[in-house]
């Protein structure tokens, strides 16, 4: 499939994918991407090298086609909105077992099309599992398939990965129990969540150098 897509969003959108050198060969890490268009996840899949465990909200599975799919490729449903701790369990899960959680930390699609903010969220998973965060930016997706429309639109579609942006420099550590009751007591004083805003932070920043990459470039 990631094939097959690879060949369609070449040809027909002349998908091209920068920065792939910041992706690890090895070992988890989240990436955290930029969301103004339904075409987002499957761009990042096709333009990762390794394979990628997509988060997305629990009414997509809703569809009995669409449902069925996503649970094919191992997608992770996510109550939007409030606190989903087996989405999170599910999450750390994947990244223990050495997977790249993929998730779109603005809250939702941008309807308007512009780029918004990550959310404090993707700091909070970083830092319960310990891994880095690589930041994706996308540009094109919007005018290929901007909101409610029903066909695809020509439009030159790039991918551009950025440095990861590191939580700390120790490794991985699997969540147990006691990890998991460790991380809720620091998740309450003031410190964690300012950290995991900073990372919050340091992705939304690292979206907009990606952007104004892309404009110097000529491809925006």
């Amino acid at each position: 499939m990631k094939l097959i897509l690879w060949v369609i969003f070449r040809v027909g959108h002349d998908l091209k994918v920068t920065g792939q050198e910041h992706v690890p060969k090895t070992g988890p890490f989240i990436i955290a991407a930029n969301h103004v268009s339904f075409l987002d996840p499957p761009m990042v899949g096709v333009a990762c090298p390794r394979r990628v465990v997509f988060m997305a909200r629990r009414d997509l599975f809703r569809h009995w086609l669409l449902g069925a799919f996503l649970r094919s490729v191992k997608v992770i449903p996510l109550a939007r909105g409030e606190a989903d701790v087996h989405a999170v369990r599910t999450a750390l899960q994947s990244l223990r077992r050495g997977d790249i959680i993929g998730i779109f930390p603005e809250g939702g699609r941008q309807l308007s099309g512009t780029l918004g903010t990550a959310k404090r969220g993707v700091g909070l998973l970083a830092t319960m599992a310990r891994v880095p965060i690589v930041p994706a930016y996308l540009t094109g997706t919007f005018q290929a398939l901007p909101p409610h429309a029903t066909r695809l639109h020509r439009s030159k579609i790039r991918v551009a990965f950025g440095p990861a942006i590191s939580y700390t420099t120790s490794s991985f550590v699997p969540p147990d129990p006691a990890t998991t009751r460790l991380v809720a007591e620091q998740e309450r004083s003031t410190g964690s969540r300012q950290r995991q805003q900073q990372l919050a932070d340091a992705v939304t920043q690292q979206w907009r150098l990606l952007a104004q990459r892309c404009v110097d470039e000529g491809v925006s």
